[in-house]
C-alpha cells in the first residue's frame, strides 16, 4: 500500500473507529479488527488484553500505529479509546 493511500485508509479508519463510541461492555476488540481489516490494516495481535487499566501501542500497517487504552468503571463498562497514527 502506498504512503498515500495508507493515510487515506487511516483517515477512513479512525473516522470509523471514532464512530464506535468510547463507552462498551467490553473492550470492542472484534469490532475494532473488523474496521482495520475492512481498511487493509493488519488486525491487533493475538494477546490478553485484561485488567481494569491498560494501553497497548502495536504497528498495523507500514506506517500506521494503534493506540488502545481501556479503564473499567465502576459500572462495568470499559472506557476506550483507539485511533491510528
Amino acid at each position: 500500500m502506498s504512503e498515500s493511500i495508507e493515510s487515506m485508509a487511516r483517515k477512513r479508519a479512525n473516522r470509523k473507529l471514532a464512530a464506535l463510541g468510547n463507552y462498551h461492555y467490553g473492550l470492542a476488540l472484534v469490532e475494532i479488527d473488523d474496521i482495520l481489516e475492512s481498511e487493509g490494516f493488519n488486525p491487533l495481535e493475538p494477546a490478553i488484553y485484561c485488567g481494569a487499566d491498560g494501553h497497548t501501542h502495536a504497528q498495523v500497517g507500514a506506517k500506521t500505529w494503534i493506540s488502545l487504552s481501556w479503564h473499567k468503571m465502576e459500572s462495568g463498562r470499559y472506557e476506550v479509546v483507539v485511533y491510528l497514527s
